[in-house]
């Protein structure tokens, strides 16, 4: 399995000279396992995802399956940009969790409505259709996927994606139960939320989190719906996960303030005794899955 990282900031694209090694684009990875493609959101990375599939593949058509975790902008925002959704020798279907994809179908089509755009979403010749999956999960070839909820404002799925005897974690959006190790009280509800969480993602060989904050900003922001880097690092430990991909950067935040979280939590996997490793999802990179050895190519992640 290998995944490519096209969009890795939250909130709103963020393109600026200290953004330039980590990237500005928002939520956007492509996952491959033989001849078949899962995309993982459709933020604005989605663009440059289709461009090089339209280099890939020239005239010759493709399938792929879109996975949609939510429909806040910064997750939707790419696909009237997506080149390959225009061509009809394209055949791509988008997929939601169970009992949303009214909800997906309504957010797609607003966003291309008129006042918005001038396409509208259903002139989008190589869109298949919008469903939504099983709440069991659903196998798409060699891929096995599933989806849970996460501790966002207005709901999140995460995914796990299992193929070949490796398997992916995404949780793009999501908040730390009161259990996180900055709070001392978490309720019985929220301690069991946590626990579904952990073994949801348990042994995992990569899982890619929402790690949007410090411990410093977290404090600040509760109820903002999303991650801070000693909760990720505690939640990958505890599910025994062999990679921690930090994810959903905060617009805010340089190449530098990432770099310095990104120690922060390789020194925190050290003293929690284990061999976790953590890197920050970083634009352009693929990583290469083969069981618990997960191999980067292209870009190289800073401070490695």
């Amino acid at each position: 399995m290998s995944l490519r990282f096209w969009g890795v900031r939250g909130s709103i694209p963020s393109p600026s000279p200290e953004t330039t090694r980590y990237g500005g684009n928002t939520s956007c990875i492509e996952v491959r396992f033989g001849d078949q493609i899962l995309i993982l959101d459709c933020g604005s990375g989605l663009r440059a995802l289709g461009a090089s599939l339209n280099a890939e593949f020239k005239t010759r058509g493709f399938n792929a399956t879109i996975l949609i975790s939510h429909t806040h902008w910064d997750h939707i925002q790419g696909l009237p940009f997506f080149a390959p959704a225009y061509a009809d020798r394209n055949h791509l279907r988008i997929f939601s969790q169970a009992g949303s994809r009214t909800r997906v179908q309504k957010a797609l089509n607003n966003q291309m409505e008129p006042m918005h755009f001038p396409v509208r979403f259903g002139e989008l010749a190589g869109v298949a259709g919008v469903d939504e999956l099983p709440k069991e999960g659903k196998q798409f070839g060699a891929f096995s996927v599933r989806t849970m909820n996460l501790n966002h404002p207005g709901g999140c799925a995460g995914f796990r994606l299992e193929a070949n005897g490796t398997s992916v974690a995404y949780l793009p959006d999501h908040e730390p139960y009161r259990s996180c190790t900055l709070s001392k009280k978490a309720t019985a509800d929220e301690q069991s939320a946590q626990a579904r969480l952990v073994k949801f993602v348990r042994g995992c060989d990569v899982l890619i989190l929402d790690t949007q904050y410090d411990e410093l900003e977290y404090p600040t922001r509760i109820g903002w719906g999303h991650g801070c880097i000693a909760d990720s690092v505690a939640t990958a430990v505890a599910a025994d996960v062999g990679e921690l991909v930090c994810f959903h950067h905060d617009p805010s935040h340089s190449d530098a303030k990432i770099n310095e979280m990104l120690l922060r939590g390789r020194q925190l996997a050290r003293e929690a005794g284990s061999r976790l490793h953590v890197r920050a999802a970083r634009e352009a990179e693929q990583l290469i899955l083969v069981g618990r050895r997960v191999a980067a190519n292209g870009l190289r992640i800073a401070a490695a």
